[in-house]
């Protein structure tokens, strides 16, 4: 009957708009989980959106007005993140046992071997390591030596960004940094492993190969 229609019809149009209020109220939930700015500006800007829709369609405005307020501020940001110039370079350890690489090795250490679980601080005595420094602020270090079994390969064996600061902003200019220092030496290409699968789409995004034979192994040339 007509009127057992529009009553069906009116409890799919409330459950779609709750559906909108508890996506904004997730999205703003997973947002503070954020260590990355970047991604908690966004995701956080996401759900204001979804609650100003909410707040608009039940009538709440004064909701509708804080959430647009957020949702500018977050996009404020977002702008200023992404256009501001910033500062990139290396720092060259020849001191393995550098009081600040043991401590930044200490701080990070178990997210460290969660993407390099082979990682183990000897490493740094047999190798060439890099910190990375973002507005002269550490966020990272970068640790590679000639691959043993092909001398025109270099095998990077971590390459390690603190979760605040991971983006591709730091990829992309190491990785411009160290091929053109390299391809001057007569390298041709980076080699590396992982069984990660974040590390893995970091690689892949990068410009790096994988191998038909070994699916942990990845190749990315000059």
């Amino acid at each position: 009957m007509l009127w057992i229609e529009f009553i069906s019809m009116g409890n799919i149009t409330m459950a779609i708009i709750e559906i909108i209020g508890y996506l904004g109220s997730i999205l703003v939930a997973i947002s503070l989980m954020m260590k990355n700015i970047l991604k908690l500006r966004i995701i956080n800007m996401a759900g204001a959106f979804f609650f100003m829709v909410y707040s608009l369609i039940i009538g709440t405005y004064p909701i509708f007005f804080v959430n647009l307020v957020i949702f500018l501020v977050d996009l404020y940001y977002l702008y200023v993140i992404l256009t501001k110039e910033e500062l990139f370079s290396t720092i060259h350890i020849d001191n393995h046992q550098s009081p600040f690489l043991k401590a930044f090795v200490e701080y990070y250490y178990s997210d460290i071997k969660k993407f390099f679980p082979k990682f183990e601080r000897e490493i740094f005595q047999s190798s060439h390591v890099l910190v990375v420094m973002r507005n002269m602020i550490p966020v990272g270090f970068f640790i590679s030596r000639e691959n043993p079994n092909n001398k025109t390969q270099i095998e990077i064996l971590v390459d390690y960004i603190i979760p605040e600061y991971r983006d591709f902003k730091n990829a992309h200019f190491l990785h411009k940094k160290e091929i053109k220092k390299y391809k001057k030496q007569g390298y041709k290409s980076f080699i590396t492993q992982t069984k990660n699968g974040t590390h893995k789409d970091y690689l892949l995004k990068m410009g790096y190969i994988q191998d038909e034979e070994d699916n942990s192994l990845y190749k990315r040339k000059f």
